[in-house]
């Protein structure tokens, strides 16, 4: 491989690798890290790689790692901006051509590993060993849309979690909510999300939502239905022109609800909002 274009390549690949931080769940690195010094990782030594950095995996996120890593949701044109460093055939996971040949050259492998080891570290300073389960979900934890859909074991393109509030994979409901509305925003679409103390939060579903639909009945009769609805809080979108990150309050069960289009929902928390956290979010300024 030519200079500039192993230069390219290099670029490429602390891109990718860099577009994974901070990491919101290890598995991806802790096979990375593996593949370092060896051409190939089945799903049991996978598993093997990850259980030494947290105390339980479950199978299906494992699969789904390789999934990720060999690029399977990324939407058209992130595949044709995103390097691929991985390939994925008949169970193991491989370094592509171009991966290989950029950890051939000594000084950028010392780049890319550092950058791995970087991000295992910032990860189990956050999150130590613990296993979150599936949703893999940290309570008050800051979380953006797109990490649900890799979170929850998401299966189709992982770019098609954004722009809604209201977001589905499975039995998992995920409410994003934005407490502080832009000032211009139209009546219609200026939803009442609100506290009412630190157990009990107000939520408006989309306007196209009714109770007698089976998204509206997943909602209002949720723990009748299995439906866990997973509530990310955020006082504003932006700051200084800086979108904000979602706070992750954990779940949520309907307890009363009015209206329809949109349906006003009355959940109780499962874990009571810290006093500090509750101060923050509903305090004036």
């Amino acid at each position: 491989m030519k200079r500039l274009l192993l230069d390219e390549a290099f670029e490429g690949v602390l891109r990718e690798l860099s577009s994974k931080l901070p990491l919101k769940r290890v598995y991806e690195f802790a096979i990375a890290k593996y593949l370092l010094d060896h051409d190939d990782i089945s799903l049991e030594t996978a598993k093997h790689e990850i259980l030494k950095l947290v105390k339980e995996v479950d199978e299906d996120s494992v699969l789904h790692t390789f999934q990720c890593l060999n690029q399977d949701f990324y939407d058209p044109g992130q595949k044709k901006r995103n390097l691929k460093l991985f390939a994925l055939e008949n169970g193991h996971l491989t370094k592509t051509t171009s991966y290989q040949k950029v950890l051939q050259n000594e000084e950028y492998r010392t780049y890319v590993e550092d950058l791995i080891i970087y991000g295992i570290f910032r990860y189990e300073k956050e999150f130590k060993e613990d296993y979150y389960g599936v949703p893999h979900l940290k309570l008050y934890e800051q979380y953006q849309m797109g990490d649900a859909a890799l979170l929850s074991n998401y299966r189709k393109s992982h770019s098609a979690f954004r722009g809604s509030g209201l977001l589905s994979n499975g039995n998992d409901y995920f409410l994003f909510i934005d407490l502080h509305k832009e000032e211009d925003i139209k009546e219609s679409i200026n939803y009442h999300d609100e506290f009412i103390n630190e157990r009990i939060f107000q939520w408006q579903t989309p306007n196209s939502t009714a109770p007698s639909s089976e998204r509206g009945k997943n909602i209002v009769f949720n723990q009748d239905r299995g439906i866990h609805l997973h509530l990310f809080i955020r006082k504003y979108k932006e700051i200084d022109g800086k979108t904000e990150p979602y706070i992750y309050i954990g779940k949520g069960n309907t307890v009363e609800y009015e209206g329809e289009k949109p349906i006003t929902v009355t959940m109780e928390l499962e874990n009571e909002v810290p006093a500090s956290l509750y101060t923050e979010f509903t305090k004036r300024v």
